[in-house]
């Protein structure tokens, strides 16, 4: 179900308490859709240090907690909220899998998340190399990266270099929350390895900020995913091997070469 809250230009607001499987949506004046999302993973402790959180609000019902974080003047990626303390704290970065699931102090807390889009579709790609510029027959492409296609013919593949890197540009400012390598399902998927995602308002990678690693290797028609932790603002997403090649039986990764060959990337997240 679907509820409006209208935001008129006064200083008080109107509040109507309402379920809280009701309060999963809330409509502004400006017609923006906000959406959050319960983590019924959630073991119910929350994380201690400050960086998480944007505000915290004691004596505050569950509605006005999902209003604190719709309203908020950071950008508020979701709330945590004790119905037995009546107790909201506003969170500046989703929670990864090890924040829900950590030895926290804490109680009876649930976990609202904003509800994540997908950042990359169709978005433009740049990349170290281009195998199809050295093996013209090869139905590789940029695009093929974010093409929203798995498991086709045509995959994203660089050539064969130290360090090969992609970067994707979200053409927006962003917060991520996490980075979804759809590894080749045709063969060859233990080339998959060291992967650093790096996050940042420049593509240059000395300026950019990590997210999170892969350390591999993985295997043919793998999915992962890995979270940034914190969540990371930017607009550019850079995916690099940042080691040499582990492989020693094939010719191709001689003298460490490495190269990216993924079917698909999905940047999840919130645009700013």
């Amino acid at each position: 179900m679907k509820i409006r809250v209208l935001l008129p230009y006064t200083t008080f607001w109107t509040v109507i308490v309402l379920t809280t499987d009701i309060w999963n949506y809330i409509d502004g004046s400006c017609n923006a859709s906000v959406r959050f999302e319960r983590d019924v993973a959630f073991d119910g402790v929350v994380p201690m240090p400050a960086w998480y959180y944007i505000n915290s609000f004691p004596n505050l019902s569950f509605a006005s907690c999902t209003l604190a974080c719709f309203q908020s003047v950071s950008v508020c990626s979701g709330y945590l909220f004790s119905s037995q303390q009546l107790s909201c704290k506003l969170l500046r970065t989703f929670l990864t899998h090890i924040d829900r699931n950590g030895s926290y102090i804490g109680g009876d807390w649930e976990y609202r998340s904003r509800a994540a889009e997908i950042l990359s579709l169709n978005k433009p790609v740049t990349a170290s190399s281009n195998y199809k510029d050295y093996e013209t027959y090869a139905s590789h492409k940029l695009i093929y990266l974010v093409d929203g296609i798995t498991n086709a013919p045509g995959k994203f593949h660089t050539y064969f270099e130290p360090y090969p890197w992609v970067t994707i540009d979200l053409e927006k400012i962003s917060i991520i929350r996490d980075v979804v390598m759809f590894n080749r399902a045709d063969d060859y998927g233990r080339w998959l390895h060291s992967v650093e995602i790096r996050v940042g308002n420049s593509s240059v990678w000395s300026e950019m900020a990590t997210c999170g690693t892969y350390p591999g290797p993985s295997e043919t028609g793998d999915i992962i995913t890995v979270e940034c932790r914190p969540s990371r603002y930017g607009r550019y997403v850079t995916l690099k091997i940042v080691h040499p090649n582990y492989i020693t039986d094939d010719p191709n990764a001689i003298n460490g070469n490495n190269a990216i060959v993924l079917e698909e990337v999905v940047v999840n997240g919130l645009y700013l």
